[in-house]
């Protein structure tokens, strides 16, 4: 969101459409995320093995947040299946068209990409929610946990039109990628681990 709004104001744009492009921009990634986390929660109730991807969620966010760790101090080394998915996380480029179109369709792609990179903490959520809570109580924290998820985005968005703050935080953003990874790779294995704690206590 940073990159566009930059470019958006560098093209010296409207501040009107600067916010509908914006604004629709956040609610589609909130919208995309929340349906992927809606499939993933009624899936998980559907089978009626909790259990059962709750350990596999949590084995898989473990994988994720290691492969995080080995980016941060290992960003050579290579990781079969890993490596070549994970490194297409990009977000799209074009020369965008200011229009409500345009930034949901931004938003929905960003989101689809965003996910393979930052979703597993979120599928660890899931699985948590879909162990410890009804569908109904886990689709009502699903809501609230992807309000958080774009929080940081609203507020970014607050700032439109400061290009002093959007260029500060772009250098921050560039210059703090690795230990973006650092800290996801840690929180990705606290979540794993939390969630084998649950998954432990529950076969009691």
């Amino acid at each position: 969101m940073i990159f566009y709004l930059s470019l958006l104001l560098s093209f010296k744009t409207d501040r009107r459409l600067l916010i509908i492009f914006g604004l629709f921009y956040i609610l589609s990634i909130y919208t995309t995320y929340l349906l992927i986390g809606f499939g993933l929660l009624k899936t998980f109730h559907l089978f009626n093995i909790h259990n059962f991807f709750g350990w596999a969620a949590a084995a898989l966010v473990l994988l994720l947040g290691l492969f995080n760790l080995k980016e941060y101090f290992l960003p050579s080394l290579y990781v079969p299946i890993f490596s070549p998915f994970l490194s297409r996380c990009r977000i799209p480029r074009w020369n965008p068209q200011i229009s409500l179109i345009s930034a949901i369709v931004l938003g929905f792609l960003v989101g689809l990409c965003e996910f393979p990179c930052s979703g597993a903490i979120y599928l660890a959520t899931v699985a948590m929610l879909s162990v410890k809570s009804t569908f109904t109580i886990g689709l009502i924290y699903l809501m609230l946990y992807n309000l958080m998820f774009v929080l940081p985005l609203i507020v970014l968005f607050a700032f439109v039109g400061h290009k002093k703050i959007f260029k500060w935080l772009n250098e921050k953003q560039i210059s703090s990628a690795s230990k973006i990874k650092l800290v996801m790779g840690v929180a990705m294995i606290v979540s794993s681990l939390i969630l084998f704690f649950w998954l432990i206590r529950s076969i009691k």
